[in-house]
């Protein structure tokens, strides 16, 4: 019986003793049943978790909760995107900053959620930032293995892939915490995989979230690897020679552009 089947079967069997009991009826083994359509027949072994909403807008990770403006600001930077890659063929992005704080890994995961609401792509988030790992603490999950398990202990890719509650998108974690990490992510192993995730799907974009540009050699390596890349700066905060010497050594990669983050506007406090 194939795992669509048995999760159906489930929730009719679930329908009939609720039924008895007067308690209406149980949808969420049906939902379930429904989300295994959209997997990958080698994602079988995905993990599949649920977040928590007030975790995501203490974190701010408001495309997954609909939240009208951030949503449509980041509505607006996904088709941004998508314009300059699409037809290129050119899905692998990085989202990198200055400095440490200017919310780098906000955005990554809020492109990966906008990317993958559209019907038409899905999205796999990857932590690349091996220093200073923020994605899941952000989504509020709790893995220990991730992509330096991929890298040093030849763990399966399948095996680390988390389901956030999203059909259409993928999370790998960073896994353990590395000083030396420049020398992992410039492996011949990284380069290959990045290629690997590039190439399986088309309609698959693929997000790396990487160290800051300015404090570690980690994305600068990474940078040779991608088709483009996204540098977020902190508005009233990131200074100007640090753009300066970003962009500088950007300049002979695909820098797609800059995104100003904290930005205030007309509307009342701080949006992403």
């Amino acid at each position: 019986m194939s795992k669509i089947a048995k999760a159906l079967e489930k929730a009719k069997k679930r329908r009939q003793y609720r039924g008895a009991q007067g308690q209406g009826l149980d949808i969420q083994a049906s939902v379930e049943a429904l989300r295994l359509t959209h997997h990958r027949p080698e994602d079988s072994r995905i993990k599949a978790i649920r977040l928590n909403n007030i975790h995501l807008e203490k974190h701010r990770i408001f495309t997954f909760l609909d939240h009208a403006l951030a949503t449509d600001r980041y509505n607006l930077l996904c088709t941004e995107i998508l314009q300059k890659t699409r037809a290129k063929g050119h899905n692998t992005i990085m989202v990198t900053s200055c400095v440490e704080g200017e919310g780098k890994t906000v955005t990554a995961i809020n492109l990966a959620t906008s990317i993958a609401r559209k019907p038409q792509h899905t999205a796999l988030l990857v932590d690349a930032d091996l220093r200073n790992a923020k994605v899941q603490k952000y989504l509020g999950f709790h893995t220990q293995k991730g992509l330096s398990h991929y890298l040093e202990k030849d763990e399966a890719i399948p095996g680390l892939l988390i389901n956030p509650g999203l059909p259409r998108m993928a999370v790998i974690a960073a896994g353990q915490t590395h000083l030396r990490s420049t020398e992992i992510l410039s492996s011949p192993k990284m380069e290959k995989l990045v290629q690997e995730m590039k190439s399986r799907y088309p309609d698959r974009y693929v997000i790396f979230d990487c160290p800051p540009l300015l404090s570690v050699a980690d994305s600068l390596v990474f940078t040779t690897y991608v088709d483009g890349i996204i540098l977020v700066v902190e508005a009233d905060k990131t200074q100007e020679k640090q753009i300066r010497q970003a962009v500088e050594l950007l300049k002979e990669r695909r820098l797609l552009g800059l995104v100003m983050n904290k930005s205030r506007s007309r509307f009342k406090g701080y949006y992403y």
